[in-house]
């Protein structure tokens, strides 16, 4: 079964009539054509709007996220989706027409862009993935963030560093890592970091103004259910069976209930399931990438590390975390941006599927962790964000830059 799931064979060909669903504008031509990537220090200087662009196309995507629980793709289900995303990449880099959609997803071309946007196509909501591709020539590079519900501020930093450096792939989750309810007492712990609550991503992208979030996405309540808390059950009754309740009927009722969630959360978070739509979607990449660096966010409260800003890690073939240390050391100039596990025993990612997969598939990995205090900074200075934003790219140094093949 998993050498079924994880060879992906494929042959990329145009779409077929109906079936590249709500295909926009196709991607215009390369501003310069036959020319290579700009640099992604100089991109990260110029505002071109793509954040703003990119944002609003996200955000409907993302919409109930928060009280949906992720399903995971059957057998044959992740090798057809995981063969699309292959073959939509190198499409992308090839400009070819797009691959035609499997049953349950779309690809859109991003009128004006250079962008093709992956995802479901709103038939039956399952927690995909929202994926982004750039069209021709893009520096080699993924970045992810996969708990944008619950990690406040990752997304608009995603999207900043998608922008500045060129890359080639930003991945975003859709779904809740706990569906919108606290963390299950009984439910695995986490290692990426304690963000608690429902986030309010605000007025993240473009500087003050709110980019369109809904309020189911966008609710402020910290500390309501992160690591360290979450007892309370997500049908309102309390983690004391039949406390709300009478007799045997409603203890058993909460038994099963609570054991049903636990189940669900499995799949939930997919930085850490075992099998997800954001997993394929990593692992297709990196079929048509291969050696392709990732960075993935996640954030923390500041008491879990008081002494930090930024915890990195760094794991697969050809990761240097200096390249990713020293710029940002430059721009936090203040002592806190730490190394796991020579600076800081935690939140290093450890038990993270994407890192374990580039690692056994000869590709570098970034795991980036940051305090609420610098997230809360970066959501709303978006100067510092882009500033931010330039400093990760060391991380594709070595790397051979996709030209345009116009």
């Amino acid at each position: 079964m998993k050498s079924a799931g994880y060879v992906v064979l494929f042959a990329i060909a145009g779409c077929s009539q109906g079936v590249c669903r709500s295909i926009g504008s196709a991607p215009g031509a390369a501003p310069n054509p036959g020319a290579a990537a700009e640099e992604p220090v100089t991109a990260a200087l110029v505002n071109s709007g793509e954040q703003e662009v990119l944002d609003e196309e996200i955000t409907p995507l993302r919409k109930g996220g928060r009280h949906l629980i992720a399903e995971p793709p059957d057998d044959a289900e992740e090798v057809t989706y995981a063969a699309w995303i292959a073959a939509a990449g190198l499409a992308a880099q090839n400009r070819q027409p797009p691959p035609a959609a499997p049953p349950g997803f779309a690809l859109r071309a991003v009128r004006g862009r250079d962008l093709w946007v992956l995802s479901e196509d709103g038939t039956r909501r399952r927690g995909a993935a929202a994926v982004v591709l750039r069209v021709g020539a893009a520096v080699p590079l993924i970045v992810e963030a996969p708990h944008t519900f619950f990690d406040q501020g990752t997304l608009p930093v995603a999207l900043a560093i998608f922008e500045a450096q060129r890359a080639r792939a930003l991945i975003v989750n859709t779904s809740h890592r706990y569906g919108g309810g606290p963390n299950p007492r009984n439910a695995s712990a986490d290692e990426d970091g304690a963000e608690g609550g429902r986030p309010n991503l605000g007025a993240a992208v473009g500087g003050g103004r709110n980019p369109g979030h809904t309020a189911e996405g966008d609710e402020s309540k910290e500390g309501a259910g992160g690591e360290d808390g979450g007892d309370e059950a997500v049908d309102g009754n309390t983690t004391q069976d039949g406390a709300q309740g009478t007799g045997g009927s409603a203890r058993r009722g909460n038994r099963a209930s609570r054991e049903r969630l636990i189940a669900s959360l499995a799949f939930a978070d997919v930085a850490h399931a075992e099998r997800s739509f954001f997993l394929s979607v990593h692992r297709a990449l990196l079929q048509s990438f291969p050696g392709t660096p990732t960075v993935q966010l996640h954030g923390f409260q500041d008491r879990s590390a008081p002494n930090a800003a930024i915890i990195a890690s760094a794991v697969g073939h050809g990761a240097a975390l200096d390249r990713l240390l020293a710029p940002l050391r430059a721009f936090i100039n203040d002592g806190k941006v730490l190394a796991y596990p020579t600076e800081i025993d935690r939140l290093g990612g450890a038990t993270n599927v994407q890192a374990r997969w580039s690692r056994q598939m000869g590709a570098p990995f970034y795991h980036v962790e940051m305090s609420r205090t610098l997230r809360d900074k970066l959501i709303v200075d978006t100067d510092f964000r882009r500033r931010f934003a330039a400093a990760f790219s060391g991380l594709t140094v070595g790397t051979s830059r996709m030209r345009d093949p116009g």
